[in-house]
């Protein structure tokens, strides 16, 4: 009698043994040979225009946040991270799929991600995770294409901002919604779970509790520029003022908007504490990856650009935190530049054993000698800018050119890592001619779409979508 061959379904369910098992070796390794606990959960934190410099953990003196900077010292920590973009919607599609917003069609928070993109979420669905979102911005509602592979996505925006008709979920109320959704997505010890979890907070209007507004003005108020009046510019950001929608109270002095963004931070930390002392409370925690990060950060006078973010390429809009925890893994501070489309590749082969795809940018940021084979980190603001910039970040330098209306690109700014007041661009012509060129051709490579994905929006969105500054008028 003829042997039948496998079936399909015997297969797949080898294919996800052997995962599992690759991936339990990986863990092992990374725990320097002792016995990892097997992960239950793997947690995704994103938050929402956090700069990293207002956290203890990357130097910050303010004291905003001691539940993070705890974490970071149980985590690696990764100071030279890059998101592709100063927009929510393009970051966020970059770090769920690990390739540039470019790549997927994604060239404003007007886009949607198509469904056949390979995201984070659909991986661990496939792998046979439960997988569940908290998001409190309305960009990534439903509908977006950031929901696919959820099987439990909960947008519920139950309030509006301060000054605009704009729904959101302040951090307290994300953080309840965070812990009800870990309980249904564990519901027995068998179960593992992808949870992502992103936190609207401290996105602008600035309206922390008016407790941690006040503690902080009390810091902000020494800086040299702290008195200093700004007019209101008429749009939601621009040089020289502050943005519209972020006037509060009369106010127009620098060091209460500072304070209000500070505060604000201070609410996000209390809120991870809570987020983690309710997994440590569940029994989870200890089975527990997790990965911090955020999907931009925002200006607060740079570039003569205040409490606001979207336009400009400068560190204090596209450098970002990115923390990663494993239990047995040591803590570490690194270096080398990385972008936020290395986070897919890193979970997948963390969690999942699954390599990093070789078609596709990202790279796993924890496979060994990972340190010195740093990311190029390439940078664009499109649409929803006033102009479309373009960058990267290779090794000590950054560098940054504008196009012009005609489609032309202008002269490059080269400056190093860190230091962008300053343009070498002249006395290392040799480093900014290779890096123009190699900019070309990463900007040649990321436009395979030349269409961006859009859907027309309904009225009620594209009222909003104009108040956010993210849609011309209609």
């Amino acid at each position: 009698m003829r042997r039948r061959g496998p079936s399909l379904a015997s297969l797949g369910l080898l294919a996800r043994v052997c995962g599992a098992l690759v991936a339990a070796a990986v863990w092992l390794a990374s725990c320097g040979g002792q016995a990892p606990v097997e992960p239950r959960l793997l947690l995704l934190v994103s938050v929402d225009t956090l700069r990293p410099d207002r956290l203890g953990a990357f130097g910050s003196e303010l004291g905003l946040t001691p539940n993070l900077d705890a974490l970071a010292r149980e985590s690696q920590q990764f100071s030279a991270v890059y998101a592709p973009s100063s927009h929510t919607f393009p970051s966020v599609a970059a770090l769920l799929t690990g390739r540039y917003p470019e790549e997927l069609g994604v060239w404003s928070n007007e886009s949607i991600l198509l469904p056949e993109a390979d995201t984070t979420a659909r991986a661990f669905r496939d792998a046979g995770w439960n997988t569940a979102a908290v998001v409190s911005n309305w960009v990534l509602r439903s509908g977006t294409g950031v929901e696919g592979g959820f099987q439990h996505f909960d947008d519920h925006l139950p309030e509006l901002e301060a000054t605009r008709p704009m729904p959101e979920r302040r951090a307290p109320d994300t953080t309840r919604a965070a812990l009800k959704a870990v309980d249904r997505c564990l519901p027995d010890a068998e179960a593992r779970c992808f949870l992502w979890i992103h936190y609207q907070d401290p996105h602008g209007p600035y309206t922390p509790p008016e407790a941690l507004r006040e503690r902080a003005l009390s810091l902000e108020s020494g800086a040299p520029d702290a008195a200093r009046e700004l007019p209101v510019l008429e749009g939601p950001f621009g040089p020289g003022g502050i943005p519209e929608y972020q006037f509060l109270e009369g106010r127009r002095d620098v060091a209460f908007y500072r304070a209000g963004y500070a505060g604000e931070v201070a609410l996000l930390d209390i809120e991870l504490g809570r987020l983690l002392e309710g997994l440590r409370e569940r029994g989870v925690l200890e089975h527990s990856l997790l990965a911090f990060t955020a999907d931009h950060g925002e200006a607060l006078g740079e570039d003569d650009y205040w409490f606001s973010h979207g336009e400009l390429l400068s560190d204090a809009q596209v450098r970002v935190p990115l923390l990663l925890r494993v239990p047995g893994l040591p803590h570490r501070v690194r270096d080398d530049p990385a972008s936020l489309v290395d986070l897919h590749p890193t979970l997948l082969q963390l969690a999942l054993g699954t390599p990093p795809d070789p078609a596709h940018p990202g790279r796993d940021l924890l496979a060994q000698g990972a340190e010195q084979a740093p990311s190029t980190p390439y940078l664009a603001a499109l649409r929803g800018a006033d102009r479309a910039r373009f960058g990267l970040v290779e090794g000590e330098f950054k560098y940054l050119v504008e196009r012009r209306d005609e489609g032309e690109l202008w002269d490059g700014r080269l400056t190093r890592r860190g230091r962008e007041d300053l343009d070498i661009s002249a006395p290392a012509p040799q480093v900014a001619a290779r890096l123009r060129r190699k900019l070309e051709q990463l900007m040649q490579r990321y436009r395979r779409v030349e269409l961006e994905q859009r859907r027309e929006p309904s009225p009620e969105e594209r009222e909003q979508l104009e108040a956010l500054g993210y849609a011309e008028p209609s």
